[in-house]
């Protein structure tokens, strides 16, 4: 598929998802020119990471954008209690 058939069915599935708003072409245009650049680059960080390397020393992963919270945490576990 090409580019920009790409872009217009990820605009679709995006003006779908919100509730097919009228007006917001241009918005969900921009938004799924976005989402397909990042796949674009996230493929070549896939090669990129197949590639051993050493180990981060930078600590837990976190999620995009935020600042204080680690991508994924291990759940505490509970003592079990008797009945």
């Amino acid at each position: 598929m090409e580019r920009e058939d790409e872009i217009r069915t990820i605009a679709y599935h995006i003006w779908e998802d919100e509730g097919r708003p009228e007006g917001r072409v241009l918005d969900h245009w921009l938004k799924a020119e976005t989402i397909w650049q990042g796949r674009e680059r996230g493929a070549g960080v896939l090669a990129a990471q197949s590639a051993p390397s050493a180990p981060s020393e930078k600590g837990p992963k976190r999620a995009a954008g935020s600042k204080t919270r680690p991508l994924a945490t291990k759940a505490k576990s509970r003592p079990e209690t008797r009945r």
